[in-house]
């Protein structure tokens, strides 16, 4: 669901993404999106779904991972 505010787009458009887990604003430079399928067993019971986190939360739940220099 979002509200039309003019032609340029909506207001979701235009506010920065919330992380799911922290709740905060994420600039749209760094916001990192987690999908989640649901095996074939699984797809009638489940959706696929796919939400903004920020870095610092995707780095907590161990889905990030930092790159040594090479």
């Amino acid at each position: 669901m979002s509200s039309r505010t003019d032609a340029a787009g909506s207001a979701d458009d235009l506010a920065d993404p919330v992380c799911d887990r922290c709740g905060e604003p994420i600039p749209n430079d760094r916001v990192i999106r987690l999908s989640s399928e649901p095996c074939p067993a699984l797809e009638r019971r489940y959706v696929a779904v796919t939400k903004p986190y920020c870095p610092d939360c995707v780095a907590a739940v161990g889905m990030l991972a930092l790159e040594g220099e090479s």
